[in-house]
């Protein structure tokens, strides 16, 4: 883990905080209050070929992101196919349960908002949708443009349900982005390829299973140096649509 003012980003070979949570499945919480987040705990849940987990919060909202393998989850009764580049929403009070259904691993990444103990923002105007939908997957949704060689697509969001999160997923070509801040807590996974995270005055270095939290108005920016697409898994507290936040350029 290496911390840098108002950020961390946590290297991806040296994740603490590791925990047995179900039958055949781990998960190694990545970024909490511990490193200076506010709303968001993001954890890697790994489920070995048959594992299974049940995941469930009382007063908190959980998004699930499939990283890789395959698995099925059941919420109320109903099934849903967790295919790689899916997200999911757990609403508060449910029990999702997970089965790791393929031959590989199956791999999730985990936000969940509020932290235990903490009050909800809730500031978004979400609502249920008619469907009752809380499954996407990334074909399904529109490139958003974000400047240069880079966008974005929005995933499980208030348009699902969501009232305290927003997750959605960024790539970058070969670019660097300007130095930016948000007002909003944002936590990233790399998926795949590598970048550099500027932060003030200083870099780190992220690759596939890097993690990086990004404290509201700090100033930073995302640069791929490289030829192949930089892929991010971004959540930020509290929702709502990334467009209608004001970045201020620096």
């Amino acid at each position: 883990m290496r911390e840098l003012e108002g950020a961390f980003v946590v290297d991806p070979t040296k994740f603490d905080n590791i925990a047995i949570v179900g039958s055949g499945a781990y998960s190694r919480t990545t970024i909490d209050r511990s490193v200076g987040c506010q709303n968001l705990v993001q954890r890697v849940v790994t489920l070995r070929q048959g594992g299974e987990i049940a995941l469930h919060n009382d007063d908190a909202e959980e998004v699930l992101f499939v990283v890789s393998g395959r698995g099925d989850a059941i919420i109320e009764n109903r099934g849903h196919a967790l295919l790689v580049d899916t997200g999911m929403l757990i609403p508060p009070g449910q029990t999702c349960d997970v089965v790791n259904s393929g031959r590989d691993e199956l791999v999730l990444v985990s936000i969940v908002s509020p932290q235990p103990g903490h009050a909800p923002v809730f500031q978004a105007d979400a609502f249920l949708r008619s469907d009752h939908k809380i499954t996407v997957h990334e074909a399904e949704e529109k490139s958003i443009p974000a400047g240069g060689d880079r966008h974005f697509k929005l995933m499980i969001d208030p348009r699902y349900g969501c009232r305290n999160l927003t997750q959605f997923m960024g790539i970058i070509e070969k670019s660097q982005a300007p130095f930016h801040t948000h007002t909003y807590e944002e936590v990233i996974y790399v998926l795949s390829g590598e970048g550099i995270v500027h932060i003030g005055n200083e870099s780190r270095d992220i690759k596939a299973g890097a993690c990086v939290y990004l404290s509201p108005g700090t100033s930073h920016c995302l640069e791929n140096p490289g030829t192949e697409p930089l892929r991010l898994l971004g959540v930020f507290c509290p929702a709502g649509d990334p467009g209608s936040h004001e970045d201020q350029k620096v």
